[in-house]
């Protein structure tokens, strides 16, 4: 009976050991990061407004990417191309999407979920057109693990005179 009791005990310390190991670890999101093309200096004769979200995750975690694409035309097709800008992101392929403008239909919502095995700052790069305007280029950043926490925010700054200045973060090693 004793030697029962504790074929029992061993059995229900694997069990629970194993249990352990499938309890699916929350995802952790740092931050949302957010834009649009409203608030961005460029050359005028688009009418398209890109906003975008992306979630600042951790490495092999998929990150939300909304793209919002809205105009104010009525007539046409709006297309749109995205596509990473380097092969390094996973869950993104360059696609092409076409979507037909009525006066119902002038907003476009497009989800993605990329994630990356490596560190650091990556980008969506978006073109977005209607024939016979000028196409609307965004990229949308995606911050991945915790490489990105030892960038400055803005690393450049003016001078009194107008001289742009860069700021890096010196990596010293004293031994």
């Amino acid at each position: 009976m004793k030697r029962f009791n504790i074929w029992i005990v061993v059995l229900l310390v694997i069990v629970l050991g194993a249990l352990s190991f499938m309890v699916v670890q929350p995802k952790r999101v740092y931050e949302v990061l957010k834009g649009d093309t409203s608030k961005m200096m460029q050359k005028s004769g688009s009418s398209i407004t890109i906003n975008y979200s992306s979630e600042h995750v951790d490495v092999d975690t998929p990150s939300k990417v909304k793209i919002k694409l809205s105009t104010p035309k009525s007539e046409g097709v709006l297309n749109v191309e995205v596509y990473p800008r380097r092969n390094v992101l996973k869950g993104v392929v360059h696609r092409n999407y076409n979507f037909l403008l009525t006066l119902s239909n002038q907003e476009f919502t497009i989800d993605l979920e990329p994630f990356s095995l490596k560190e650091g700052r990556f980008y969506i790069n978006i073109i977005a057109s209607i024939q016979g305007e000028r196409p609307k280029i965004l990229s949308v950043p995606l911050e991945v693990g915790d490489a990105s926490k030892n960038r400055i925010k803005n690393p450049m700054s003016k001078t009194k005179k107008g001289e742009q200045l860069y700021i890096m973060k010196a990596q010293e090693e004293i031994k």
